[in-house]
């Protein structure tokens, strides 16, 4: 692949991902240019802007024809929950290199629709779980993977954001049970990755979902409302295969939160834990030193991009940084032809979880895991 020719289906959300791939060349050595071909959003309108702000040469409202389009080599898919089934499965057909947003799908069924497609079609797709490429932590993986933090006996997962405090704030898709955009599908698919990615997944779950503002304006300004159909908070009571417990609570109507994401990770042999809001350090205690002496050693992780050119490990990091290095990982493994990680199959892990926490919340009571290999 001589030219990286792109083609981005949907442009909300896109915009991050189209910022990260103009960004790549600026930070990492070795890629060829990437260049973006077309864009298809909801409307002209907004795919003029696209066009006008970004440089695409093209835009549509088909997403068919970027598809079809033999300039565009790789494609980002970026669009409300409930059309990720119908785009995905066609774009794997096309045989083009796929960058896809998370989560997966609505629910399960079709997460496994879309995983027979991609062993059908000997294509596969890069989830866009971004988290991971946090350099604290990587650090965080690479201690557990050592075997440092021992036996999990516990862990703390939780994404508060005060998005939709504002009662008069409309939803617009995410409030829409057909696509499932309520904050378990939308926030802890990035908390359920991190989880499988760092331990392992969870054997059961009980979980709550609550909503607690019933309805909104159907646009801004309308006066007219719509019946909200989607989850404001949801709590997971998770159990751990090897004896282990923890919690993953995520909100979209926490007050003074901004974007607020915590890890934390207890062990036989250490802690861990990190916060968005302060991305820079890792904490870490360990159980080598007297329980009166062990206390938090904060490990400066700022931005340790071994591969990146630019700017130094000591400068401090921020969420766009993790969008570039999570694309750049997607469009080295492509150009290396390397298997994705995370992939589909990993988004379908994740769905697992997501649909027995779903399930736990129509029983009431706790809800086993589908397995997932």
């Amino acid at each position: 692949m001589n030219q990286i020719r792109v083609g981005i289906i949907g442009f909300g959300v896109g915009k991050l991902h189209a910022t990260a791939l103009r960004s790549v060349g600026l930070y990492y050595r070795g890629f060829p240019p990437i260049d973006f071909v077309a864009v298809a959003t909801a409307t002209p309108e907004s795919g003029q802007r696209a066009v006008e702000d970004f440089g695409f040469e093209w835009s549509t409202t088909d997403y068919h024809r970027l598809l079809e389009d033999k300039e565009i080599n790789t494609l980002v898919i970026a669009t409300p929950t409930d059309w990720h089934l119908p785009m995905l499965k066609d774009a794997l057909h096309s045989g083009k290199a796929i960058y896809m947003d998370k989560p997966l799908a609505v629910n399960l069924d079709q997460a496994e629709q879309l995983w027979d497609t991609a062993q059908q079609t000997g294509n596969n797709a890069q989830m866009a779980f971004e988290f991971r490429f946090c350099p604290a932590l990587q650090t965080a993986h690479d201690i557990i993977q050592d075997g440092h933090l021992g036996e999990l006996y516990a862990f703390r997962l939780s994404y508060f954001r005060s998005s939709y405090v504002d009662p008069n704030k409309p939803l617009r898709w995410k409030g829409k049970a057909q696509s499932d955009g309520g904050v378990l599908n939308d926030y802890a698919s990035h908390l359920i990755d991190l989880l499988l990615w760092l331990t392992q997944s969870p054997q059961s779950i009980a979980a709550q979902k609550r909503t607690f503002i019933t309805e909104r304006p159907i646009h801004k300004g309308a006066q007219d409302k719509t019946p909200v159909e989607t989850d404001d908070h949801t709590t997971l009571l998770c159990s751990m295969p090897e004896g282990g417990t923890g919690t993953i609570e995520v909100g979209r109507l926490i007050t003074g939160a901004v974007n607020a994401m915590v890890v934390e990770l207890y062990g036989s042999k250490a802690s861990l834990k990190w916060n968005l809001m302060n991305p820079n350090y890792l904490l870490l205690a360990q159980g080598t030193h007297p329980s009166g002496e062990s206390g938090w050693v904060h490990i400066p992780t700022a931005q340790r991009y071994p591969d990146a050119m630019l700017p130094g490990g000591d400068v401090p990091v921020g969420m766009m940084r993790f969008h570039i290095a999570s694309v750049a990982d997607f469009l080295r493994r492509t150009l290396a032809g390397e298997p994705y990680d995370p992939d589909i199959a990993q988004g379908l892990r994740v769905q697992a979880v997501i649909e027995a926490a779903n399930r736990s919340v129509q029983l009431e009571t706790w809800a086993q895991v589908p397995l997932q290999d």
